[in-house]
């Protein structure tokens, strides 16, 4: 299998959930820091979201900070699935 394709595989595995790619690329336990600390922001996220999903969200600290931090790690684990991928 050609590098380009075995990254736009990890890319695309990475980008359904982090650590996927990583998993793909037979790196196991980067592959699982990147799951845990996902699956960590999106715990944080889920409580930090309302209970009634169609009343205003207010942006504080307490829904962005995990959001920011999903977001981070979801974008390291993509670049990092895609340079690993490639070589």
């Amino acid at each position: 299998m050609s590098a380009s394709r075995r990254q736009v595989i990890a890319l695309i595995l990475a980008g359904i959930f982090p650590g996927l790619g990583q998993f793909y690329n037979r790196q196991p336990l980067k592959g699982a820091v990147f799951l845990a600390a996902g699956a960590i922001a999106s715990w944080l996220l889920g409580r930090a979201m309302p209970a009634d999903l169609l009343a205003p969200v207010h942006l504080g600290p307490t829904l962005l900070m995990p959001l920011l931090g999903l977001l981070v790690v979801w974008i390291w684990s993509a670049i990092d699935a895609w340079r690993v991928g490639g070589g």
